[in-house]
């Protein structure tokens, strides 16, 4: 399996260009609606972890709904970007640069809500995985929750199927990501055994790998690290995924809440 260089990773989110891309987001992915409406109730009484915050546009939604918000990543330009962003939010916001492979700083049972969006987790070395959730399970106070999205190892070999255009321009384009998707990964049939695999997708014009994983992979991986009532959510409606529907479902990445 390939590496995952994380430098390169940190040096693409602190640029200028994404940084600025990353502050005019501002829409919630279905799930993450749905999230806010099983969590609504208790929401006004937690204290919220914000893991990979980017331009914040997770903290625009839910940083309002909180007793107290922390807001967080490990590219520094990203947490400055926040702060400007949102210096009249309150005094219960506030931002910090935070690695999640390594949360030290933060004490033990300190929120009851941990949120790691927009596949943020995948940046991280396969073999750190076990290292995000665990820092999760440690700082998220027992019967609290963790939140979080990953990629989809099924949905690989649709990256490769082209589509119909109007124009030459679209036609050669995805025929330019194709070259690409082959160059960089090979053909996807391989990835049709794997449960888990480093991937480059396209994302930020090819300079980096993100993992991917089968989703019954990924539920394995989150039973082994003690989480409870693990629920898995598609990204297309934000409905809840269970049995076949899960195990066979080939979105392009996943959100997961679990209880710790």
């Amino acid at each position: 399996m390939n590496a995952i260089d994380v430098d390169k990773h940190k040096q693409v989110w602190n640029s200028a260009r994404t940084t600025k891309n990353y502050a005019a987001e501002e829409t919630l992915q279905l799930p993450e609606q749905r999230i806010i409406e099983i969590l609504k109730d208790q929401l006004p009484h937690m204290r919220m972890l914000d893991l990979g915050i980017g331009g914040g546009r997770t903290t625009l939604h839910y940083a309002p709904l909180v007793k107290e918000y922390v807001g967080s990543d490990y590219a520094e330009n990203m947490v400055t970007i926040c702060r400007e962003r949102f210096h009249n939010a309150g005094a219960h916001v506030s931002f910090e640069q935070i690695d999640a492979t390594d949360m030290s700083e933060v004490p033990d049972n300190s929120f009851d809500f941990v949120l790691f969006s927009y596949n943020s987790i995948d940046c991280v070395e396969p073999e750190d995985r076990v290292k995000v959730f665990q820092e999760a399970r440690r700082v998220g106070k027992k019967g609290g929750y963790f939140a979080f999205s990953s990629h989809n190892i099924q949905y690989i070999d649709k990256m490769y199927t082209f589509k119909w255009h109007k124009t030459l321009r679209d036609f050669l384009y995805q025929f330019y990501r194709l070259v690409l998707l082959v160059y960089y990964n090979g053909f996807p049939g391989k990835y049709l055994r794997m449960n888990e695999t480093v991937f480059r997708d396209g994302v930020e014009r090819f300079s980096i790998s993100l993992y991917y994983s089968k989703p019954d992979y990924q539920m394995q991986q989150l039973r082994e690290q003690k989480f409870k009532n693990i629920r898995a959510f598609s990204v297309k409606t934000g409905k809840e995924l269970t049995g076949e529907a899960f195990s066979s479902c080939k979105e392009a990445w996943i959100y997961y809440l679990c209880e710790i």
